[in-house]
């Protein structure tokens, strides 16, 4: 029989002001608050002391309507997932054409099912469910963690419930507390794409551009494969196309957060970089980056449909599954 050090713990907390459980084994720790979104507010490595998710100090934990402005009043940091949609759009196909779908998805503003299962001395499993709220689907997420290994394994899985197929893009969403230093690691013949900028003509000229992607604001050029400074004042979205190599990591100085996934499945990577830019409503510029493996061209459902012909599909009374692995490193 293993030693109780040596097995997964769990243990129900509490993080600003909401309800949370923690799961954790030698290596690694994660906390989920399932009221919001089923968010990770923490992925945390006890060996170096590194957290490595982001918590926004400007805006405060709060239950949210469905509809409201993720981006202005709900960017508080850690991981959220968002599905069908990243951007506010329209719902391009029948039968639901026309239906408006809010920014950021259907999933951060509701509460989420949580079921911790598993044997403690062999695995864990935190198994979590959601609803679509004006879509027939279910959204299940999985995270299991094991004894003595510094890997989280995230698989997914949405059923739907209608007749006709269900179109999406989905992107995980976690946002990563930085320094300047930091590196931005994809594969080196990966192709990325703009969805935006801040000022507008960081990243000049359009089409698909080789990594690292180069920006220039005031006279200084800017490596995005290198963290820049919380002083930098731009922000930018990009969006791999498709990878022939499943892989992204942001590295520090002490460790890294690198994922890992099957290309064929999961076939895509967003990067999301606020360097002192962006902020929501009435608050402090924020200085964070987002790795976000992901399914469908960004941000908007409604684009990746009508433009580029990159996005999902639940297969009518189907379902579709993915997966990715996250794994932390020491140096």
């Amino acid at each position: 029989m293993s030693d109780i050090a040596d097995q997964v713990q769990v243990t129900r907390t509490e993080v600003r002001g909401f309800r949370a459980w923690t799961v954790a084994n030698q290596s690694l720790s994660f906390t989920i608050v399932p009221d919001l979104g089923g968010k990770v507010s923490s992925i945390r490595d006890p060996r170096s002391g590194r957290e490595w998710l982001w918590t926004n100090p400007s805006l405060p934990y709060r239950r949210l309507p469905y509809g409201a402005s993720y981006r202005e009043l709900a960017d508080t940091g850690g991981w959220d997932e968002c599905f069908p949609t990243i951007a506010a759009c329209s719902y391009p196909l029948a039968p639901w054409l026309g239906l408006e779908l809010p920014d950021h998805g259907e999933l951060w503003s509701q509460a989420w099912s949580l079921a911790i299962e598993g044997d403690p001395a062999v695995g864990v499993k935190a198994r979590m469910e959601v609803h679509g709220r004006d879509l027939p689907y279910v959204f299940h997420r999985v995270i299991t963690i094991v004894p003595h290994d510094a890997t989280l394994r995230f698989a997914y899985r949405v059923i739907n419930m209608a007749d006709r197929d269900l179109a999406f893009i989905w992107s995980a969403h976690p946002s990563f507390a930085v320094e300047p230093g930091m590196h931005v690691l994809l594969p080196s013949d990966a192709r990325m794409r703009v969805w935006t900028c801040e000022p507008p003509d960081f990243i000049r000229g359009k089409g698909e551009r080789g990594w690292p992607v180069h920006g220039h604001d005031a006279g200084d050029e800017y490596d995005l494969g290198l963290v820049p400074a919380a002083t930098a004042g731009i922000a930018c979205k990009l969006w791999s196309m498709p990878l022939a190599r499943g892989y992204a990591a942001l590295q520090a100085q002490d460790g890294a957060f690198r994922f890992t996934f099957d290309p064929a499945v999961l076939p895509q990577v967003g990067l999301w970089i606020n360097a002192g830019s962006s902020s929501g409503q009435n608050v402090a510029p924020s200085y964070t980056v987002a790795i976000e493996p992901c399914i469908g061209a960004q941000d908007s459902l409604e684009q990746a449909v009508a433009e580029f012909g990159l996005y999902g599909l639940v297969p009518a009374r189907g379902e579709h599954a993915w997966a990715f692995d996250a794994h932390l490193s020491v140096l």
